[in-house]
């Protein structure tokens, strides 16, 4: 991959202690730290009436209006010496929705209850949603100042300040519908990119259902590696406390952890060092921030079950949403931005107590066994390929993920040895799965593969010991013993399509499974680019039944 975790991890720790504004991917060159914002932000005035009322709506579906509404408030605080501008309001008893024009279409929840804009809007890098990246890394060279972030179209617009334009805005089911051309966020010239944003967004009482269509249409049809997204995200306000969980025991209300993302360097001269942003996995998909006693924002997604959080620029003492302290949620999955493809995502932002975000998340549907078929309906099921690969792109033209190793480069030869295949995430219960079958072909030269797997607590590969609080908080299980923690497959090497069934015994099979990993066998042997599989099924199904 372009950037591997170790390089994430140490760009990652930069953006923690400079507080620097942008999204998820720290450039290679390093922008001039925020300021801190204004120390004393204007005064906060909340336009007056209800606009737009919700509706109760049934089954979603991505419907356009037929026609554009025109944008039925307007917000004249002011960020950053400049008005919000336009913008399309819901209200119910608790909670104020803003969707703003000048923002790309970005929303704006004001709280009522604690009296308070929630989400942070220091730059056009901030705000909630899905922000997303592809290669080559090389795409944003002729930044001035995010030079190596690559191709990172963003909803809100770019680091000059310009918004991302709206091509479309209307109503329709109870939902405010925008449609935008994103922006590329590391230049400053309006440079539009080839992806569209979609969104659909309808405040429920305390809850606000955000639905999101990706479209890429870019005319660069290379394959760029799998790159870890920011599938959606959700910046608040202040430096803050967060709260999760990834026990044992998910979906019965169990005790949930809370960090506030500070520790003391080990190294450093002892200073105050931020979260270090290494993804973590969670056994229930959401994340909260706390807003006020007993008051929090939630962000679910039905898909994060891996994630993490950060706290940027905590010494500006900013909380307001033009300030440039703020608390960082995010779902992390790997995807590549195909060069012809639509996601369709979703996220609900849910505020009050976390017995009211549990209980919604808690009545969603999910996937409570593995359960993967790879056909042109569901294409990779986010699964994806690390360290030297690529596939066919989606959508697939034909069934079956075809997975063909590269390999890599590591003080030596072109290696495909250790290039391998991940699952999506999810919160299994070991104790219910008792078989895995595998479908699949392989060709190559090896006759046996391993199977292994991350159980809930533990970090995929290795632990970075400059954070020993937040550690035991994210990884309390500590590093997964990689090569003990497996289970053989013997393969056929002929490339033909075969079921695999692999019986689950093993010490290690036990509490919750995060993720799986078809993984080469230790040895030192070279593999040579070309090996290849082919990805029918995986799951607790025998699919030849």
């Amino acid at each position: 991959m372009n950037q591997s975790p170790y390089r994430l991890l140490i760009v990652t720790i930069f953006i923690g202690i400079l507080g620097l504004e942008g999204c998820k991917d720290a450039p290679l060159t390093w922008p001039t730290p925020g300021t801190g914002g204004n120390p004393a932000p204007p005064a906060v005035v909340v336009p007056p009436a209800t606009v737009v009322s919700s509706s109760t709506v049934g089954p979603f579906t991505y419907t356009v209006p037929a026609q554009e509404a025109e944008w039925l408030s307007y917000n004249g605080n002011l960020i950053n010496g400049r008005a919000i501008g336009a913008t399309t309001v819901q209200e119910s008893a608790t909670l104020r929705l803003e969707v703003r024009k000048e923002y790309g279409g970005s929303i704006q929840i004001y709280d009522k209850t604690t009296n308070q804009y929630l989400v942070n809007f220091f730059d056009k890098g901030r705000e909630s949603g899905f922000a997303s990246y592809a290669g080559p890394r090389s795409f944003a060279d002729d930044s001035p100042r995010w030079k190596g972030v690559g191709y990172n179209p963003l909803q809100a617009g770019d680091d000059g300040g310009n918004p991302s334009p709206v091509l479309f805005h209307g109503l329709i089911n109870g939902y405010i519908y925008t449609k935008t051309q994103c922006l590329s966020w590391a230049h400053q010239d309006k440079r539009l990119l080839p992806f569209f944003y979609e969104q659909w967004v309808r405040l429920d009482e305390n809850k606000v259902h955000v639905k999101v269509r990706l479209t890429n249409q870019r005319g660069d049809k290379g394959f760029y590696n799998f790159e870890e997204q920011e599938w959606p995200f959700l910046m608040i306000n202040g430096a803050k406390s967060v709260r999760f969980y990834n026990g044992s025991a998910p979906f019965t209300n169990a005790a949930t952890s809370t960090s506030d993302g500070i520790e003391r360097a080990q190294t450093q001269g002892g200073s105050i060092i931020t979260q270090q942003i290494s993804s973590f996995y969670l056994t229930e998909p959401w994340e909260a921030v706390e807003i006020g006693a007993n008051r929090l924002i939630g962000l679910y997604s039905p898909e994060m079950y891996r994630a993490n959080y950060n706290v940027a620029a905590i010494p500006a003492h900013d909380n307001w949403e033009g300030g440039n302290t703020m608390t960082y949620l995010g779902g992390r999955v790997f995807d590549p931005l195909d060069s012809d493809n639509t996601w369709l995502k979703e996220f609900t932002l849910i505020v009050g107590t976390e017995a009211q975000i549990r209980e919604h998340v808690y009545a969603q549907p999910r996937l409570t066994k593995p359960d993967f078929w790879f056909d042109k309906t569901n294409g990779r099921n986010q699964w994806y390929v690390f360290d030297g690969g690529h596939d066919q792109k989606q959508p697939f033209r034909v069934d079956n993920w075809t997975v063909t190793y590269d390999g890599h480069i590591d003080n030596g030869p072109l290696n495909a040895r250790g290039t391998k295949i991940l699952s999506s995430t999810g919160s299994w219960r070991a104790s219910d799965i008792d078989t895995i079958y595998i479908r699949m072909g392989y060709k190559g030269p090896e006759q046996q593969l391993n199977l292994t797997w991350l159980l809930n607590g533990q970090s995929p590969d290795g632990i970075n010991p400059e954070f020993p609080i937040q550690n035991s908080l994210v990884f309390p299980r500590g590093a997964r013993p990689h090569y003990g923690q497996v289970l053989p497959i013997s393969v056929v090497n002929d490339g033909q399509i075969r079921t695999y069934r692999i019986p689950m015994r093993h010490s290690l099979w036990k509490d919750i499974v995060q993720q799986f990993e078809i993984i080469h066998t230790q040895g030192t042997s070279v593999i040579a680019p070309g090996e290849q599989i082919e990805l029918v099924y995986f799951g607790t199904t025998n699919p030849d039944k």
